[in-house]
């Protein structure tokens, strides 16, 4: 294995997480946390966020005429993001948008053939907040 390099100038230093567009979100989720060892960290009326180790995979449903298992995007995670956007608009990479949260910071990206990037700051890189978090586990029943 190559040794590892010093982030580059976008200050990449792994994923963040990947959104994918699925026809049947509740088999998916399942599987991810049955079969796979995943915690549910969030769920909304259309999306489901799964944690594994510090990384997120996002389910989401299928809009209307989509296919199923659509990257809907790729987001890495960078270290700093003091000058980020300035790098970005340096390179001539598109900037789509940018988003704030109480928890981190984003610029979303095109890349070629149209893919969807993003890249997201944390001040907590172990911190993953969701708008709609995760309902508490269901009760253990007395027929058990």
């Amino acid at each position: 294995m190559p040794a590892r390099t010093a982030p580059r100038e976008f200050g990449l230093v792994g994923f963040d997480h990947v959104d994918i567009r699925i026809k049947d979100r509740e088999k998916m989720r399942r599987f991810f946390v049955e079969q796979m060892g995943m915690d549910v960290i969030g769920e909304g009326a259309d999306h489901t966020y799964l944690l594994f180790g510090d990384q997120v995979l996002g389910l989401h449903d299928l809009k209307e005429g989509e296919a199923p298992s659509l990257v809907d995007h790729i987001a890495f995670r960078v270290s700093e993001w003091t000058g980020l956007r300035n790098r970005v608009a340096r390179a001539r990479v598109v900037i789509t948008g940018e988003k704030e949260r109480n928890d981190s910071r984003s610029l979303f990206l095109r890349g070629p053939g149209g893919l969807r990037l993003e890249l997201v700051w944390r001040p907590d890189p172990d911190s993953h907040n969701c708008e709609h978090p995760a309902p508490p586990p269901a009760p253990a029943s007395d027929d058990e």
